[in-house]
C-alpha cells in the first residue's frame, strides 16, 4: 500500500486535548553534535515546530555515544514525561530499544532518527509510544555516488572507500550501494575501505595514507558522509590532486556543496535535516496531542526514507541558495500530510 492511499485510512483521531497546555509541552531532541551543520539544521526544524504550536525545546547532544544520550534522558524519563515530544537519534542500534523502551515508560511520544535495528519497528516494540522511524536511503545514496564515481573515471581504475563507525545503519547501507554500483561497473575497482569515523581529521589521514600507497592507481575516492570527504579534499589538495582525483560524499552539507560547485568534489547526496528535524518533531507531537493514534498508523507510515537528491555541478546551485522559511516547518504546514516526503517503507534487512 502506498502512502498516499494509506492516507484515506489514517487515523488522524480526536482523542481528547491533552491534559497538558501547549505551554507546559516539549518537544526534545536528540543529537549527534551542537557544532555539527546538519545537526543544527535538524534543530532549525524541530524549532520551527516547537514556536508554531507554543512548546519549548530542549536539545541533548550524544557526541555519537548512545549512552551518553541515555544518561542525559535519564532524569527526564525518570520523573515521567507524558507531557514530551521526542526527536532523537540513538546514536548506533545499540541504543535504540533502551531508548525507546524508557521514553515509553516514562509516557513520552518518540521519533527515532537514523538508527534502528533491524529486528525491531515502532508496531512491534513499545508500539503506543514509539511513534515511527525515519532514516534516508543510504543504499540508494551509495549506489548514485558510486555510479557517478563509475561515469567520471570512464568505467576503469581503482577506487577507494571511507567508511563511517562500522555498526552505523547509514555507514552499512552506503558501502552496501556502493557494492551495487561495483557490480554494474566491473572495470571500477575497490583498493581499500577504512572507517574515518565520520571524522574529517582522520579521514585526511587516512587519504593520505592511501596516497603514499596507491599514488596514481587511484582514480577516485568514495566517502560515505560530507565530513569526511572535505578532509579527503584536504588531502588531495596537499598532493595537488583535487579536482583530479574525483571524490563523493552524501548528507548535502554547504561546505560540500560549495565543493561541488568547485569542482573540488565530484557529488554529494543531499538530505534535508531541517525538514527531517521538523517532521520527527511533529509526528511525536501530532501523537502527543492526539492528532495521530500511532498503533492505527501503517507500517509505512511509522518506519520510512525521506527524499534525498543527488548534487553535481549542474544543481548545486540551486540547492545552495535554498532560503529557510520557517512557515514551511510550522505544525499546521506539515499536519496536512506528514508523509508528504515519503519515498516508502524502510524494507526489511536494511539495517543489519
Amino acid at each position: 500500500m502506498s502512502v498516499r492511499s494509506a492516507l484515506i485510512g489514517v487515523a488522524l483521531v480526536a482523542l481528547g486535548t491533552a491534559t497538558a497546555s501547549a505551554e507546559d509541552r516539549i518537544i526534545y531532541t536528540g543529537v549527534g553534535s551542537v557544532t555539527s551543520e546538519y545537526w543544527s539544521d535538524f534543530n532549525q526544524g524541530a524549532g520551527a515546530v516547537a514556536k508554531s504550536v507554543g512548546a519549548s525545546t530542549k536539545t541533548f547532544a550524544s557526541e555519537f555515544q548512545g549512552q551518553r544520550l541515555l544518561e542525559q534522558f535519564g532524569p527526564i524519563f525518570a520523573q515521567g514525561c507524558s507531557n514530551c515530544a521526542v526527536a532523537a537519534d540513538p546514536a548506533s542500534n545499540a541504543f535504540t530499544k533502551a531508548l525507546v523502551q524508557r521514553a515509553d515508560k516514562a509516557g513520552a511520544f518518540i521519533v527515532t532518527i537514523w538508527n534502528r535495528p533491524d529486528d525491531i519497528h515502532p508496531w512491534d516494540t513499545a508500539s503506543k509510544h514509539w511513534v515511527a522511524h525515519t532514516q534516508f536511503d543510504g543504499v540508494d545514496s551509495g549506489y548514485r555516488n558510486g555510479m557517478a564515481l563509475c561515469k567520471a573515471i570512464g568505467g576503469q581504475g581503482g577506487i577507494v572507500a571511507l567508511q563511517g563507525i562500522p555498526d552505523n545503519p547509514s555507514a552499512k547501507q552506503r558501502l552496501t550501494g556502493l557494492d551495487k554500483a561495483l557490480a554494474e561497473c566491473p572495470g571500477m575497482k575497490l583498493l581499500s575501505t577504512q572507517s574515518a569515523a565520520w571524522d574529517q581529521t582522520k579521514a585526511q589521514s587516512v587519504v593520505r595514507a592511501w596516497l603514499a600507497q596507491y599514488g596514481d592507481q587511484i582514480k577516485g575516492i568514495f566517502s560515505s558522509n560530507d565530513g569526511m570527504a572535505i578532509g579527503a579534499v584536504a588531502a588531495l589538495k596537499e598532493a595537488g590532486l583535487n579536482g583530479k582525483v574525483f571524490l563523493t560524499g552524501s548528507d548535502g552539507s554547504r561546505d560540500a556543496l560549495e565543493l561541488v560547485k568547485s569542482g573540488d568534489m565530484l557529488s554529494t547526496m543531499w538530505v534535508d535535516p531541517t525538514y527531517q528535524g521538523a517532521i520527527g518533531s511533529a509526528l511525536a507531537y501530532a501523537a502527543l496531542v492526539g492528532d495521530i493514534d500511532p498503533v492505527k498508523l501503517t507500517h509505512e507510515q511509522r518506519d520510512f526514507y525521506l527524499k534525498q537528491t543527488l548534487v553535481t555541478k549542474q544543481n548545486a546551485d540551486a540547492i545552495l541558495n535554498r532560503k529557510f522559511d520557517p512557515s514551511l516547518y510550522f505544525y499546521n504546514k506539515l499536519k496536512q500530510n506528514f508523509w508528504a516526503n515519503v519515498t516508502g517503507e524502510v524494507e526489511p534487512g536494511a539495517n543489519k
